[in-house]
């Protein structure tokens, strides 16, 4: 009778490779989206991912935000050199499994974070929509969208929960540029810009036109501070025309391709 060779052994290294691997497929996910995924691949138990994402986040390599955001993790620049130098250690079968299963996966999670978008009736020739993203009591992510342009309109209405995450993200970015010491910022803030809903839950309002489409956009932030930083960033002409000229162009581009 054959004996079947030891299960391989797997280092706490590579199973961390495995982690930022996913991250990084899936874009951004919480702890628990994470380990559902991870568990359905079958990469490691529990107690390992919990522990090798604690040491990931200690060293830097993935990160989540304050407040409202505490519980996204996203990959730092040190966690995506990590995966660009030693990505390649990892068996292709791992890798294979989780850039085939990721695409699904974040759809799933698009559904479950209640990611909507609907058609607002407007006058002929004017193309109004309502995007969201709401993953808990209140939106994340509220864009109203007006255009003249038919078809952008109806490929941001189709397309908008393919790219609701990567929007996201974009603009929480803009958001954190917006709190860097190296970017000055001035210029009132006005009073209905910015809502507190709790000590760590304040929406910021900001309108930005751009080349093809304009959009309100409402962004749930931890502080009044990152609101209002947030507000004036977006109020700079050539920041809101790049905004605005960003978001036209993610909200209509094509299917998201897996990354290898």
């Amino acid at each position: 009778m054959p004996l079947k060779p030891p299960p391989r052994k797997i280092s706490d290294t590579e199973h961390m490779l495995r982690l930022l691997l996913c991250v990084d497929a899936l874009e951004s996910a919480t702890p628990a989206q994470l380990w559902t995924f991870v568990a359905e691949l079958e990469l490691m138990d529990y107690v390992t991912m919990r522990l090798c994402l604690h040491q990931l986040l200690t060293a830097g390599e993935l990160e989540t935000g304050d407040g409202t955001l505490a519980d996204r993790l996203l990959l730092t620049d040190r966690g995506r050199e990590a995966l660009t130098l030693f990505g390649g250690r990892l068996p292709g079968d791992v890798r294979e499994k989780v850039h085939t299963a990721a695409p699904a996966f974040r759809g799933r999670m698009t559904r479950e974070g209640q990611v909507h978008a609907a058609y607002e009736l407007a006058r002929a020739g004017e193309y109004r929509l309502h995007l969201t993203v709401r993953e808990g009591d209140l939106p994340t992510l509220r864009l109203r969208m007006a255009t003249a342009n038919r078809t952008l309109a109806s490929k941001a209405l189709k397309r908008f929960g393919a790219h609701a995450a990567e929007a996201t993200t974009y603009l929480y970015g803009l958001a954190a540029e917006a709190l860097s010491p190296a970017v000055e910022s001035a210029g009132e803030v006005l009073p209905e810009a910015v809502t507190e809903h709790s000590a760590a839950e304040f929406t910021a309002r900001a309108l930005v036109k751009g080349k093809r489409a304009q959009f309100e956009v409402e962004l749930l932030l931890p502080s009044r501070g990152a609101a209002e930083a947030f507000v004036r960033a977006l109020a700079q002409p050539q920041a809101g025309v790049e905004a605005a000229d960003r978001l036209a162009a993610m909200l209509t581009a094509g299917p998201v391709k897996t990354r290898r």
